[in-house]
């Protein structure tokens, strides 16, 4: 690539140097006049100054004809430079101290609201960049607007002066207030905060919209890193960020947008906050293409939502007071979200990607926040078996079913299991309709089968595993079963199990009812399975004993079948491993062993060839 570029798509309306002329809307004339003038500009070599008169109210406007219509694509705004002065003059904000004014004449126009003496720079006062969306609803009309053809600002002060010309306005401009940033390479320099606001603090410039503050910057408006056209290298470290307050704008106005899959940039120590945590624009971060996206030790602070994909790595990074976060498959070590202001029974972060989280979640800190909310919610593009490790639950309900349960599942059918280890806190779930199981301190059996002669893996070998004794599961429980078509329906009273669990069922006079079966729970002493032929004689006769099967299936292309799960105490277990229904062929190996409750179980089985 070659050296950053910094760019912006705002367009004049006048940039108010010498020779433009200016007038007072209709009812906002207190003042003599604007002119233009050289002594208290804040961008190019001229500014519009008014005097105050010694007159206090609503007035001092100062108007500006494009000449033409202008048309406001969403999130469009007017901009424009404002400063009084007198900083104690202007009333407040909620009596409309700083005032834009913008319509089809000078008669017929709207008033928004976007500062005041208790508001931005003030009391302190200052030049202050304000942006209006045209398009929200005014806090005053006049008359009838029917288009954006006149321009301007306007004060309603409590105090005046006769003394100089303390009213000034500089630069009105339109647009989404974006700054492009594009290209920049380690030979070239790479993009930086520093080089953005460089870019809009030169003095033919003074955008308004990343500009240099003592020890952070004032951002709003849209910072597209990269874009269809170009990709970004963009590193910056150790900067601190304010989001700046804008009233009259809606919710996506600041907002933040990683383009281009080619791009890489690199957040590390960023400090992001809003002016004002209820503020209306509070800061949107979406990741629009996969890029490399790499966010270590940032914080973010009363900030809107966050929507990251598979190359994000957000590592060690704090979420304070922010709304949802869309992971979407993104490393997330080591974050924490805090006191999320997320509505209640909504998710501060959401899993919905067919990814294992495990990995990706680890070492997380969930703090409930004001509303009663979930920490995590699985959509139904989840895994059905997932883990997560110590991770740490904050402030969130010990009951399950209830807005702040940890857990929000939103699968309605099947069954869910969420393995736990090392985690703390409580981890409770509230349900979309799918069986939920809370697996805490899991332990992994692992079975791996290779031949005997040269050590190959051999794939699709069946492999049978069962407890011998009840510490943990049922062994040789009595059941009774009934049956209809291919269904068969076991009371087995107290079971403990769950659906997918899989039993060995033995001692029944009629064939069709014994062998190892994947169950499916329908009550607390009752699930069902299904048979391989109709089921004929009902209910069954016999001694009839149900055992808990802590594996039953084939090994994958690695060789291995394993099962996860909580043991309270050691589990002894038997079993075997044969592959006898496709060549190559081999001979039974037997299984036995005991599953350690914290530190799991793992054997290679070696089989004989037969044939």
């Amino acid at each position: 690539m070659a050296a950053p570029s910094y760019t912006t798509d705002l367009t004049d309306i006048s940039t108010i140097e010498s020779g433009d002329s200016f007038f007072e809307f209709s009812g906002y004339s207190l003042g003599d006049g604007a002119d233009v003038e050289s002594d208290w500009y804040i961008q190019g070599s001229a500014c519009a100054s008014d005097e105050a008169n010694n007159k206090t109210g609503v007035g001092h406007s100062i108007g500006y004809d494009y000449g033409s219509t202008i048309t406001f694509s969403t999130d469009d705004c007017f901009f424009a430079w404002m400063y009084c002065l007198m900083p104690n003059a202007p009333d407040t904000f909620a009596n409309g101290g700083y005032r834009v004014l913008i319509g089809s004449s000078t008669s017929n126009f709207d008033g928004w609201k976007v500062g005041g003496s208790d508001f931005g720079r003030n009391p302190y006062g200052g030049w202050v960049n304000v942006a209006v969306d045209p398009t929200y609803t005014p806090d005053y009309t006049s008359g009838t607007s029917t288009g954006y053809r006149y321009f301007g600002i306007a004060y309603k002060l409590v105090n005046s002066t006769l003394k100089g010309r303390p009213i000034c306005a500089d630069a009105y401009r339109y647009g989404r207030g974006e700054v492009k940033i594009e290209h920049g390479d380690g030979t070239n320099g790479y993009g930086t905060f520093v080089g953005v606001a460089s870019a809009n603090d030169a003095q033919t410039a003074r955008w308004g919209l990343f500009q240099k503050e003592s020890g952070s910057y004032l951002w709003k408006g849209l910072l597209s890193f990269g874009n269809s056209t170009n990709a970004c290298d963009f590193r910056d470290s150790n900067r601190v960020i304010v989001i700046d307050d804008t009233p009259r704008t809606y919710t996506s106005f600041n907002k933040i947008e990683i383009n281009n899959s080619s791009s890489r940039v690199d957040w590390d120590a960023i400090t992001f906050l809003a002016v004002n945590p209820s503020q209306l624009s509070r800061g949107i971060v979406s990741v629009v293409d996969n890029a490399d996206f790499n966010i270590t030790g940032c914080s973010f602070t009363s900030m809107n939502t966050f929507t990251f994909q598979t190359n994000t790595s957000c590592l060690g990074s704090t979420f304070r007071g922010c709304n949802l976060i869309t992971a979407a498959g993104a490393d997330m070590t080591g974050s924490r979200i805090l006191k999320s202001t997320v509505s209640a029974d909504s998710s501060a972060l959401n899993w919905n990607v067919n990814t294992d989280p495990d990995g990706y979640l680890d070492n997380m800190t969930f703090e409930m926040g004001s509303n009663s909310h979930h920490a995590i919610e699985f959509g139904t593009s989840s895994p059905t078996s997932m883990t997560l490790r110590g991770v740490t639950s904050t402030g969130f309900s010990a009951s399950n079913s209830q807005n702040d349960s940890f857990f929000y599942v939103a699968r309605t059918s099947g069954t869910v299991t969420i393995n736990l280890v090392g985690c703390t806190g409580n981890f409770t779930y509230k349900s979309a309709g799918a069986t939920v199981s809370i697996v805490q301190d899991p332990v992994t059996t692992k079975i791996t089968v290779k031949a005997l002669d040269g050590g190959s893996i051999i794939e699709n070998a069946r492999v049978l595993v069962w407890v011998t004794d009840d510490s943990n599961f049922p062994y040789q429980d009595s059941v009774t079963i009934t049956g209809s078509g291919t269904t068969a329906t076991v009371t087995h009273t107290g079971h403990g199990l769950v659906t997918n669990d899989n039993v060995i069922i033995k001692g029944a006079n009629q064939d069709v009812y014994n062998g190892a079966y994947e169950i499916t729970v329908t009550d607390a002493n009752t699930y069902t399975y299904t048979t391989s032929e109709r089921i004929g004689t009902t209910p069954a006769t016999g001694t009839i004993t149900s055992t808990f099967a802590v594996i039953s299936g084939l090994t994958d292309s690695n060789g291995e079948i394993s099962d996860t799960r909580t043991y309270t105490t050691d589990q002894a277990i038997s079993g075997w491993v044969r592959k006898s229904t496709a060549s190559p062929y081999y001979k039974q190996g037997p299984i036995s062993g005991t599953i350690d409750s914290s530190a799991g179980f793992s054997v290679t089985i070696q089989l004989v060839s037969d044939e």
